[in-house]
């Protein structure tokens, strides 16, 4: 029987007591269909195709992990070595699987059943050093925190009497950042209490994601990205453009955004993007095509237009 728990303006419910990435140059390389950032990879989902992956040293992209329907969430670890990934369970309607892969020799780290409830989908992160999982808040469970094994460490259910319901991330000293109505929270090292980052005035935005320094925060607000300091200083506006720019992501050393552009939707729930890669120095870049010359567009050696992405975009 679980004990509940409060502490300060978070709600505990406690089931249990508790990189080496990319190494960029400095100087961009634009349409050769390589790029001179080093020696990162860039995953990302495109439509059926599954998920692929961009080696910035050669410029290839490949498959990844092939497409399926069963997948709900997937993350790579900061040191590109694991993958992790939420799937339907074959045997139980509510429950997912949970498994986390050696990306070298594909030997499976960890594997286990977790109760997800009706609906409730998940997208697992993998926390910078590789010792937790952090899973977005559900409805019932809110937010949970479990180690390698799938034991629940915390449930963070609500923040100021209010479920928690927004976007979730790790920081790299493994806090964590919440979205809650306009702003952005981050907790302290216990999970017994959280401080406020930021509020944000714009009419909407997501997907904020945090430089692997710990230092900046990039997001998307109205049509386009913005940065700022992670103590909520700074904000500014880094792309322009006639459409839209979505899904920020930093590269593996935190000095280039990798950004979405052209941003289309193509139903209720569908879109997809173009990808182009720009310094994270908080100027700002029009990133139509062709119009910036320090813009990088991501194209892929032997293709002469930018990579296409549907979904979770990752830079390792």
């Amino acid at each position: 029987m679980k004990k509940h728990l409060y502490l300060l303006p978070l709600v505990f419910f406690i089931a249990a007591c508790s990189k080496e990435g990319g190494g960029d140059k400095d100087t961009p390389d634009p349409g050769t269909g390589t790029t001179t950032l080093g020696a990162g990879v860039i995953y990302y989902d495109w439509a059926t195709d599954g998920l692929l992956k961009f080696d910035l040293t050669t410029g290839i992209k490949a498959s990844f992990i092939t497409y399926s329907t069963r997948r709900n969430g997937w993350d790579v670890s900061q040191d590109n070595t694991w993958i992790l990934e939420s799937r339907d369970h074959p045997d139980d309607y509510d429950a997912e699987l949970y498994t986390i892969t050696n990306v070298k020799d594909n030997t499976i780290v960890s594997q286990f059943k977790k109760f997800s409830g009706y609906a409730n989908l998940t997208s697992p992160l993998l926390s910078y050093d590789k010792k937790l999982i952090l899973v977005p808040p559900t409805f019932d469970d809110g937010v949970m925190i479990l180690d390698l094994q799938g034991k629940i460490l915390f449930n963070l259910v609500s923040y100021q009497g209010k479920k928690l319901d927004g976007r979730v991330i790790w920081m790299p000293d493994n806090t964590f950042l919440f979205s809650q109505g306009n702003s952005i929270y981050r907790t302290n090292k216990e999970f017994t209490n959280a401080t406020l980052v930021k509020t944000f005035n714009f009419d909407s935005w997501g997907h904020f994601s945090i430089s692997p320094d710990g230092t900046k925060l990039a997001l998307r607000g109205g049509n386009h990205v913005w940065m700022m300091n992670i103590d909520g200083s700074n904000l500014t506006q880094v792309t322009e453009s006639n459409w839209t720019e979505v899904w920020p992501v930093f590269s593996p050393d935190s000095k280039y955004l990798l950004i979405g552009y052209d941003y289309t939707p193509t139903n209720q729930w569908g879109r997809w993007w173009r990808m182009a890669i720009i310094p994270a120095d908080f100027k700002k870049y029009n990133v139509e095509d062709n119009t910036d010359k320090r813009v990088i567009q991501l194209v892929a050696k032997g293709e002469n237009i930018a990579e296409a992405a549907s979904g979770v975009t990752l830079w390792r």
